[in-house]
This record gives C-alpha cells, sequence and structure tokens, in this order.
C-alpha cells in the first residue's frame, strides 16, 4: 500500500516536471518569435525611412536668386561658388543645414550694406532754442602731405573739411587736417578709407595694407601716438587688374581736451583721393 502510493507521488512529480518544461520551451519559443518579428518590422522601417530621405533630399532645397546675394561683382566667385546654380544661374540653392545658415547670412549682410549705403548722412544742427548738439565731427576726402619721420620724406593722410557733408560742432574742431577734441569725454569714432588693390603695383605676392586710428596727445611729439583700433587685409590672389577695396574702423574712448583723433595707412599712395572716398567721425558717446 506504502509502495503504491509513493509510486504515483514521484510518477505525479515527473509530469509536472515534464509540463513545466513544455511551458517553458513554448515561452521561449514564442518569445523568440516575437523578437524576429519586431527585429523585421523595425528593420523595415527604417529602410522605409531611409529610402525616403534619400528620395527627398535631391528636392529640398533651399534657393534665392543670387542677384539677392551679391555683395560686390568682384567677390561673386568666391562667396556663391559653393552652392549649386539652377534657372540657367539664375538662383542658388543650399542642400543642407549648413549651406543655407550660409545662404541667409549672406543675404543679410547684402541687405544691410544696401541700408547702411542708403543711409543719409547725419548733420547736426542747433535746435530752435539754441541747445547746441552732442560735440560731433565729421570729415569727408582725404588728400597726402609730405612730412619729415626720422630724417626721411613720407607721405601722410591729411583729412578734407570741404567736402558736402562734412560738420564740426562745439566740442570738435578742424585743424591742420585732423579732429581735435575741445571736451573731454566717452567718443565714438569711425572711419573708411578706399584704396586700389592692384596686382601689378607691388611685386610682393605677400602685401598686406593697414589702416589706424590713432590718439594724439596734446603733448605731442614728446609722447608717441596711441593706437585705438587698426584693421588690415591682404592681396587678393583670385582677382586680377585693378579694383576698389575698402577698410571701416570703429570703437569708443575717452578722449580729453586738447587731443586729436588722427589716421595712418601703411601705403598711402595706393589710396583713393576721389571725394567722399573716405571719412572720419567722431561723437559724444
Amino acid at each position: 500500500m506504502n509502495h503504491d502510493t509513493k509510486y504515483s507521488s514521484d510518477s505525479y512529480i515527473r509530469e509536472r516536471e515534464h509540463a513545466y518544461m513544455k511551458l517553458f520551451i513554448t515561452a521561449f519559443i514564442i518569445n523568440l518569435i516575437l523578437t524576429a518579428t519586431l527585429s523585421v518590422i523595425v528593420y523595415y522601417w527604417k529602410c522605409q525611412v531611409s529610402i525616403f530621405t534619400e528620395q527627398n533630399e535631391e528636392h529640398q532645397r533651399f534657393c534665392l536668386n543670387c542677384e539677392s546675394l551679391s555683395v560686390h561683382p568682384n567677390e561673386d566667385y568666391t562667396l556663391l561658388k559653393d552652392f549649386e546654380r539652377i534657372d540657367n544661374s539664375t538662383k542658388c540653392c543650399a542642400k543642407n543645414t549648413l549651406e543655407v545658415k550660409y545662404l541667409v547670412n549672406q543675404f543679410l549682410e547684402r541687405n544691410h550694406r544696401i541700408s547702411k549705403a542708403r543711409d543719409e548722412l547725419f548733420i547736426p544742427r542747433c535746435s530752435s532754442d539754441a541747445i547746441a548738439e552732442k560735440p560731433a565731427g565729421r570729415v569727408i576726402g582725404v588728400d597726402l602731405a609730405k612730412t619729415v619721420m626720422d630724417n626721411n620724406e613720407k607721405q601722410v593722410l591729411r583729412w578734407l573739411n570741404t567736402e558736402e557733408g562734412s560738420y564740426q560742432t562745439p566740442g570738435v574742431t578742424f585743424v591742420d587736417g585732423q579732429l581735435e577734441i575741445t571736451t573731454s569725454g566717452y567718443y565714438w569714432f569711425n572711419s573708411r578709407i578706399i584704396f586700389r588693390d592692384t596686382n601689378t603695383t607691388f611685386a610682393d605676392d605677400n602685401f598686406a595694407f593697414f589702416y589706424t586710428i590713432y590718439r594724439r596727445l596734446a603733448d605731442y611729439p614728446l609722447r608717441e601716438d596711441l593706437k585705438l583700433v587698426e584693421a588690415g587685409t591682404t592681396r587678393c590672389k583670385l582677382r586680377s587688374g585693378f579694383t576698389d577695396r575698402s577698410i571701416f574702423v570703429g570703437d569708443i574712448a575717452y578722449i580729453r581736451k586738447g587731443e586729436r583723433i588722427i589716421a595712418k595707412a601703411s601705403n598711402p599712395e595706393i589710396i583713393s583721393l576721389a571725394p567722399h572716398a573716405s571719412f572720419l567721425e567722431v561723437r559724444l558717446y
């Protein structure tokens, strides 16, 4: 009796273990099938997205009229050469995010320059109640004068005060081709100079042109001029012949009474002497 009971108990245990094993194997197989199915679905979806993206990349372009991007004909080759041209080269197109950013920046730069070029010259005047504007001055046009430096005769810039748009208000005076400050304070100053870039004037391929604004102290020449701001440019080897180029500088500095704002150029002989080609302006900040 006891032997039969023990045999039945062992048989029941083996059957349960066998059932659990079948259940485990079945669950494992089902899980494996689901994982494989999901992997196939994900792979197919990625392939479809990739194919869709590749098919649409050719059609996703951001284009602007090349004319609306042109800053100067001499600079178009360098600035626009990386863009795809369509519609008989009248449109410049960008095909990726980096090119779109550059395209938009070029468009904004051109419009900024156009806006600045159209701005009217600011000529301060006294108001009706005889209250003068802030100290300010502007000289337009430049000439070359000869001076002796270190026993050598050199050419220096000499500003003109005869062109239309030149002015000085109380606090700034025009003395010997320079702007002299008669009221101490922080002054905003800016200047543009135009020069002739040519591949034949100078034989040195490493030629560079520098334009600098200085603060001349009241006790000059006992103390040297103090440099305020400087800009320079090298020759563009892609260009040939003659072309006008410009440099623009500006900053804010504290100028004392009796000091002057002067400009110097590394090669004054190539500066354009055309009327309104260059200017120097100061204004109390």
